[in-house]
């Protein structure tokens, strides 16, 4: 995470922080002038029959909140400079993420995360289906994938078939495992 919190300090125009929590990476984002930070706004679950807990808002963050079903409808096409994302924070929206990140982002998108759960090659190999370049960094149980989205296209038909193709590629692995456990 060393290496990440070195290139966020260099970061000129819009960043988009999806899940960041690492105060080294927060800390050189909020020391940087040159920048707008946006962050992800968190919504509590719904309960029905019980108390629902009030979600402590901290007020010492920078940037605006935005939802992360909205980013499409929120940022224009190619509005982005940079992302930076936990991959463990927003896995739930990932399919979703990855057409998204290409339509708004005009520069670099970072993802990092725990390797133990999730296989970063793989990840990398979806965003090359999009025409984007992409460096894979593994180092213990962490790992960091560098997007280069500069000469990335997206195309909302080939996305919706891609969508397709990860879910069942998703069930499949969810039922491999059950059979292997």
């Amino acid at each position: 995470m060393e290496k990440l919190s070195n290139i966020v300090k260099e970061f000129t125009g819009n960043v988009l922080c999806l899940g960041v929590k690492e105060n080294s990476i927060l800390k050189n984002l909020s020391n940087n002038d040159n920048i707008s930070v946006y962050t992800i706004e968190r919504k509590l679950s719904k309960r029905i029959f019980s108390k629902r807990k009030k979600a402590k808002v901290v007020k010492d963050e920078k940037g605006k909140k935005i939802n992360i079903k909205k980013l499409r409808k929120t940022f224009k096409k190619k509005s982005i400079d940079y992302i930076v994302c936990d991959i463990n924070e927003i896995y739930d929206y990932f399919k979703y993420f990855i057409y998204d990140s290409v339509v708004i982002n005009k520069k670099k998108l970072y993802l990092y995360g725990d390797s133990k759960y999730i296989d970063p090659n793989v990840l990398a190999k979806r965003f090359e289906r999009y025409y984007a370049k992409t460096e894979v960094f593994i180092s213990d149980n962490q790992f960091i994938i560098i997007v280069d989205n500069e000469t990335s296209k997206g195309s909302w038909m080939k996305s919706k078939c891609y969508i397709i193709v990860d879910t069942f590629h998703n069930m499949g692995d969810m039922i491999s495992a059950a059979l292997i456990s």
